[in-house]
């Protein structure tokens, strides 16, 4: 992205701010009597341990553990501690650091008094909190969307809160340092260790996030945040933990895309900065990772930007710095770069006597450690855990994962979830109950949310490297539920997350069932580029946080409109026979949206024939079948009947019918026809609702109709208008069945007009209204014009049609026999009569009508 001569000046001045405003830790450091009467009375020893920040292993600070003693000879926390004086600890769940909060606490008590009594200088206490897809402090601790998720939501406010919350919640653990944000513009849609961390692709957007998150972590929360990585590891397509990464930046390049958001965070005051172990030719030639480069480091960072606040190398054990030199030399460049504080060394007794022998041998000076230490020290000082090193355990329950901080987590991630494509019109979804198949990445949290909006979630977990027989199974549960949601963790990594494409296999194959799937990914938004067909209805969310997930929930059903607006473009999967840039699916600032105000409602007719195709045999497992292809919420069934057989109540089918499709029954008959022959049973003649929705009442009312028997003697009213009452959200809804005038008389038509008006004034007038049914008329039918003075035909008022208008017959369509016509108060979307099927398949010699509504409280 250019930058306007507005934002070049405005970044131009957020460098010299900065210069003025970390140019005081040195001066401040040097006026302050703690750190020179601290510095002073350190030894050598102490001061190099002031240097390192390692971790140990253990969940509290005496407790023994075979690791440290192989790695550091001791064999507690406390102890590892006391032996080399360190400056600084790391916590990460793998080193049994972070089980739940008021452990964390009694831990960083641990080390702190045993900091204390070994040097008299507190610890600083650090951990890797960017929320989102890296986070070390877990729940009950406020878990925030992560980086790309803020910038999703271009909001500042959000990106400070973030910070502030998080700051105060470490901090009541002990956690003084925080190692975020990160400031790394991702403008490599193939960075496999970047991604999502990055706020975005755009360098204003990072620079105005990354600063307002440095204030809420430091200024609100009173903790240290440590911008990383620089000098930008947004442009990488090698991951630095497992190789040496080249960043092709020219100088100008570097200047407009990596270097804001580092000038931002110095500007807000930034007390750390963390190094990549990334090479730049631009800037430093000598093919030296910036973590061991002077000219970055001292060059750039500390003379051209002015930052004098501590630089913290990122993990010493990482490939991408221990390549070129051996662990012992690593340290040393460093230092000599112009680090201040050494991450995590591979073998920790190794690099603390380097260090110590270089200072004893000459190679560096103990002027160049009492700077760095210089400058830890007043960061302890400025961060306040001198004077209060440690931490009240009795508060930490009233600040860590408090309602009010997890309802403003919750508030950025409804913010953040981005809609791409809508174009099945599936969202949002009716609140109708359904069966939802959730599968791919660790689905079962959003199957939760699901479920607490009244779906029967069914979890497939397939990870994210599904075999053939999860890709089988998920897809045999999808074709049995009414939607799919299938949610995609890295699934274009094809070199190290999904090496055999399965999650790609798992997408393909469920969107080739042609059944309703929503896919989702949960990190990259890059994955939808990578499936056989772009996925007709898709959402990202940049993370799977609970939060993430909920709001991923709001959105399907249409509780939240999705706000969120790519912070990156998403660019088609690369041709390799295509040289030069893919193609951009969705460019930067896409997402769609709705009006949350509506509520989806799909109503279906289907004369269904007594459930008898052109063979005319009635098959259970066929009519379901055609049903379901329907995905409506509430479908009315006419000629409902069985035909000559073993059934005689057909309301018994009807039972088993719903069970199939997991939706609930009401029936009205009409009448029963005489047996065709002594001893065979009647068939039961009627009409049906089958409902998504739990049934409130139904109840069949007496409507003027024809005889039963030939030759048809005078109309006479009967039952078989049958009212089925649902509630959708708050709302209540009537929804009218019926098959009116088999015979095709006008005047009983007419009759049957006046007796639906009667029958529809009795309902509230707040309530919606609904028939469906079989009218063996157009709907220009002159004696059916009193109906369209209180009902609509869903045909003509449809903002879009498709298949139709004729429903009958199936193999020579010129009749409109099924309708479905809505009341006041509710929209037609649209309106479809699907095409019809083979007679092989076929569950009537009918076609159904679909009418997709909607409507306002």
């Amino acid at each position: 992205m250019e930058l306007t001569r507005r934002q070049t000046l405005g970044l131009a001045a957020a460098a010299v701010a900065g210069s003025t405003v970390a140019g005081t830790m040195t001066a401040n450091a040097q006026r302050d009597p703690w750190v020179r009467d601290t510095l002073s009375r350190l030894t050598l020893e102490q001061k190099v341990g002031q240097l390192f920040v390692c971790y140990a292993y253990g969940p509290t600070a005496d407790t023994a553990d075979a690791r440290n003693t192989s790695l550091y000879g001791v064999a507690t926390p406390a102890e590892v501690v006391a032996k080399f004086n360190l400056g600084g600890v790391i916590y990460f769940a793998w080193t049994d650091s972070v089980r739940d909060p008021d452990q964390i606490g009694r831990l960083s008590n641990g080390l702190q008094a045993a900091s204390l009594a070994a040097s008299g200088v507190p610890l600083q206490i650090s951990t890797d909190q960017e929320y989102g897809v890296v986070f070390r402090f877990g729940p009950p601790a406020t878990q925030f969307p992560g980086g790309m998720a803020l910038g999703a939501t271009r909001s500042a406010a959000f990106a400070r809160s973030a910070g502030r919350i998080g700051g105060r919640e470490m901090k009541s653990v002990g956690i003084t340092t925080d190692f975020a944000p990160d400031a790394d513009v991702n403008v490599n849609p193939l960075n496999p260790v970047i991604g999502v961390r990055s706020i975005s692709s755009d360098p204003a957007l990072v620079a105005e996030l990354v600063a307002a998150q440095v204030k809420g972590y430091q200024r609100d929360g009173g903790i240290v945040s440590t911008a990383k990585h620089f000098p930008g590891h947004g442009d990488t397509d090698t991951d630095s933990h497992v190789g040496i990464p080249e960043i092709h930046h020219t100088r100008e390049e570097w200047t407009r895309i990596d270097l804001p958001p580092f000038q931002a965070a110095i500007r807000a005051g930034i007390h750390s900065i963390m190094t990549a172990h990334i090479v730049v030719p631009a800037l430093d030639p000598s093919g030296d990772p910036a973590t061991l480069s002077k000219p970055i480091l001292t060059g750039i960072l500390r003379q051209q930007l002015g930052f004098d606040g501590v630089v913290i190398t990122d993990s010493l054990g990482m490939k991408g710095v221990r390549d070129k030199y051996g662990d012992a030399e690593i340290p040393l460049r460093a230092i000599e770069a112009g680090v201040d504080q050494l991450l995590m060394p591979v073998d920790p007794g190794l690099a603390y006597n380097s260090v110590l022998n270089a200072v004893r041998g000459g190679r560096i000076s103990e002027a160049r450690i009492d700077e760095s230490v210089a400058r830890i020290l007043w960061l302890k000082r400025a961060t306040g855990v001198v004077d209060a090193p440690y931490v009240d355990l009795s508060r930490i329950a009233t600040v860590v994962g408090t309602p009010a901080n997890y309802a403003e987590a919750q508030r950025i991630a409804d913010r953040s979830i981005t809609l791409l494509r809508n174009d099945a019109d599936l969202l949002p979804l009716s609140p109708a109950p359904r069966t939802i198949v959730v599968a791919g990445y660790s689905p079962k949290t959003l199957a939760t949310a699901l479920q607490s909006r009244g779906a029967t979630a069914i979890v497939k977990d397939t990870g994210t490297t599904p075999t053939d027989a999860k890709i089988a199974d998920a897809v045999a549960a999808a074709a049995n539920a009414d939607l799919t949601v299938v949610l995609t963790n890295k699934a274009w990594d094809t070199t190290v997350t999904d090496k055999l494409a399965k999650q790609q296999k798992l997408v393909n194959t469920l969107l080739a069932t042609g059944r309703p799937v929503i896919v989702v990914p949960v990190r990259d938004p890059y994955d939808v580029a990578y499936f056989q067909t772009e996925p007709p209805t898709s959402l990202v969310t940049y993370g799977n946080a609970a939060v993430s997930m909920e709001a991923v929930a709001k959105v399907l059903y249409g509780e939240i409109a999705p706000a969120g607006k790519l912070p990156v473009e998403i660019p088609a999967k690369p041709d390799p026979n295509r040289p030069g840039p893919a193609p951009t699916l969705y460019p930067f600032g896409h997402g769609l949206t709705f009006d949350p105000e509506v509520t989806r409602l799909t109503v279906a007719s289907y004369n269904i024939h007594a459930g008898a195709g052109e063979d005319n045999v009635f098959d259970l497992d066929r009519t379901a079948q055609a049903i379901k292809a329907l995905d409506a919420d509430i479908i009315g069934l006419q000629e409902v009947d069985v035909h000559w057989g073993d059934r005689s109540q057909w309301l018994d089918t009807l039972a088993e019918l719903a069970g199939k499709l997991g939706m609930y029954p009401a029936f009205a008959p009409i009448y029963d026809l005489d047996p065709p022959a002594a001893g065979r049973p009647r068939r039961q003649y009627g009409v049906g609702v089958l409902s998504r929705f739990p049934l409130v009442r139904f109840e069949n009312h007496p409507i003027t109709r024809l005889s039963t028997q030939d030759p048809n003697p005078v109309p006479a009213p009967a039952p078989g208008f049958l009212e089925a009452e649902v509630d959708v959200r708050g709302r209540r809804l009537h929804v009218y069945c019926t098959h009116l005038d088999y015979r095709a008389d006008p005047s009983v038509r007419r009759a049957q007009v006046d007796d639906t008006l009667n029958i529809l004034a009795a309902d509230s007038r707040r309530d919606l209204q609904v028939l469906v049914g079989d009218f063996n008329a157009e709907a220009t039918a002159p004696e059916l014009a009193g109906l369209w003075t209180r009902l609509t035909d869903s045909w003509t008022a449809a903002g879009k049609t498709s298949g139709g208008p004729n429903t009958y017959p199936a193999v020579a369509a010129n009749k409109r026999i099924d309708f479905v016509t809505v009341g006041k108060g509710l929209t037609v979307r649209s309106a479809e009569v699907p095409a019809e099927v083979p007679v092989a398949e076929a569950a009537s010699d009918h076609r159904p009508m679909i009418a997709d509504l909607s409507f306002r409280p």
